[in-house]
């Protein structure tokens, strides 16, 4: 059952407006305006080389983000 609540968001999140180092375990984020990462860790191959890439609000990113560091914006990181 916690896959499908998790797919939901129903497992919760973390708003995240800050410059500080969030870990967690996260399955995915979504910026809630335009927001630049400089820095994430996850499963993604690659992911890192988004940084200094302004993510549009509202799109999303998926994996296990088990770190994530924003220079600007603000992002919902969801719980797994």
């Amino acid at each position: 059952m916690a896959n499908e609540y998790r797919g939901l968001g129903l497992n919760g999140g973390k708003y995240i407006n800050d410059t500080a180092v969030h870990n967690g375990d996260f399955f995915c984020i979504v910026p809630t305006e335009d927001t630049v990462i400089s820095a994430i860790t996850s499963n993604v191959e690659d992911l890192g080389n988004i940084t200094a890439t302004t993510l549009a609000a509202n799109s999303a990113i998926y994996g296990r983000i088990t770190s994530v560091t924003l220079t600007s914006g603000a992002i919902i990181a969801y719980k797994m």
